[in-house]
């Protein structure tokens, strides 16, 4: 996924530094035009004034007539002649100053030029340098821009999971600690359960003779022992009265129907059916509020 980005930028790259090399190139091509152009343009100048020097010194007095009279002429033209080359040596050598100051001014010039020139190629290239070293590093800060931004995110989600987790594992310690609680309940529930069925069991000879919890010497200790179905008062007593009085006692207390098979904590009083267990709150013998109940299995 990375090689193809990279050998884009790569390509890219090469491209830009191309362009540079082209740009600089034509640059110095154009200053050479230049130069090339003054030195021509100085040549010429220097060419024009060694001809007008040239045509100056060769210019010869032309004399037209008849020679009607030859010895004026010929005493006028030496004069001239000798006025002339007495002037001669003054025009060179103010014509020599001249040309000298225009070449020197020229080259002062032409220096200036180059310098002017070479300041403004050097200023273009530092530009184009500069925007080039802009347009490589612009992409590598976006992305380093990017991939930073993708870190924050990234953090942000980690710091995020970890303060979840940490809300989770309070949730889950809180849960775990009332689970103990609940556990230790229970426990002592089971035991106090254990402790009040071992008591019943104790008093099954009194559970007999008072019945379903009807004593109001004890209403607490309700209890019933399938295995004894008769009830202590001798041997004289007829069987089937004792079998309808147990019947009578096993009966549910709230629905009059079914047998009964709950004991109500903590009255201990076994007197209502499963199905009743869910319909009542109170114990329908002694009217103690019935905090839970348990199921005996009395066959």
């Amino acid at each position: 996924m990375l090689q193809p980005n990279k050998r884009g930028r790569e390509a890219e790259d090469f491209t830009r530094r191309q362009k540079l090399h082209i740009s600089l190139n034509e640059a110095e091509e154009i200053s050479r035009r230049q130069k090339h152009q003054i030195s021509l343009k100085y040549n010429n100048i220097s060419q024009d004034e060694a001809d007008r020097s040239a045509s100056f010194l060769n210019q010869n007095p032309v004399s037209t007539g008849l020679k009607l009279s030859y010895d004026d002429d010929e005493h006028n033209s030496s004069v001239t002649s000798s006025g002339s080359m007495s002037a001669a040596p003054s025009i060179i050598l103010s014509l020599g100053d001249s040309i000298r100051a225009e070449l020197d001014r020229q080259k002062e010039e032409f220096d200036q030029y180059i310098k002017i020139q070479e300041e403004h190629l050097v200023k273009g290239v530092r530009n184009m340098k500069q925007r080039h070293m802009a347009s490589f590093l612009a992409p590598i800060e976006k992305g380093v821009r990017k991939k930073l931004r993708e870190k924050d995110l990234e953090l942000e989600n980690m710091n995020r999971k970890n303060r979840e987790l940490v809300e989770r594992i309070k949730q889950v310690a809180v849960e775990a600690q009332n689970w103990h609680y609940k556990a230790k309940y229970n426990e002592s529930v089971v035991n106090l359960l254990k402790n009040n069925l071992q008591h019943a069991i104790s008093q099954g000879a009194d559970q007999g003779k008072e019945g379903f919890g009807d004593s109001e010497v004890d209403d607490a200790a309700s209890y019933i022992d399938p295995h004894n179905m008769a009830i202590p008062g001798g041997p004289g007593r007829a069987n089937s009265q004792n079998k309808e009085g147990l019947k009578e006692q096993m009966i549910c207390r709230a629905c009059k129907s079914k047998e009964v098979s709950i004991l109500l904590i903590p009255c201990r009083h076994l007197c209502i059916c499963k199905e009743c267990e869910g319909l009542i709150s109170v114990c329908p013998v002694c009217q103690t509020m019935k905090t839970t109940g348990v199921q005996v299995y009395l066959s």
